[in-house]
C-alpha cells in the first residue's frame, strides 16, 4: 500500500457550515500568542455589521495560511488573469488591520 493512502486525513463539513458565509470585511487582531481573524458582513447603506465568523490561530498557522493564500492567488492569477492586474487600485475597500 502506498504512503499516499496513509497520509489522507478524513475531514467532514457539517451541513450547517457547508454553504459558508459571506463577508465583505476582515479585521485582524493579535497578541503574543494568537491571531484573531474576524470575518464581518457590513450591511448596505448602514454603519453596522455582524461578525459572521471568528478564527483564532497560532502565529505559525498564520504563516502557513499566508503562504498558502499567496500560492493559491498566484495560481489563480496565472489561470484567470487578463494581464491588467493593478493591485493598488482594485476598487475594493481595504482589509482593516487592528494591531493591539
Amino acid at each position: 500500500m502506498s504512503d499516499d493512502k496513509q497520509d489522507k486525513l478524513p475531514i467532514r463539513c457539517p451541513q450547517e457550515l457547508a454553504n459558508g458565509v459571506y463577508a465583505n470585511l476582515g479585521i485582524v487582531n493579535y497578541n503574543q500568542d494568537e491571531f484573531v481573524l474576524d470575518f464581518i458582513y457590513l450591511h448596505p447603506n448602514t454603519k453596522s455589521g455582524d461578525i459572521r465568523s471568528r478564527v483564532i490561530l497560532h502565529p505559525n498557522h498564520v504563516r502557513r495560511l499566508v503562504n498558502t493564500l499567496n500560492n493559491q492567488l498566484e495560481n489563480y492569477d496565472k489561470k484567470h488573469s487578463k494581464g491588467d492586474n493593478n493591485d493598488d487600485d482594485d476598487g475594493l475597500p481595504p482589509i482593516t488591520l487592528n494591531f493591539n
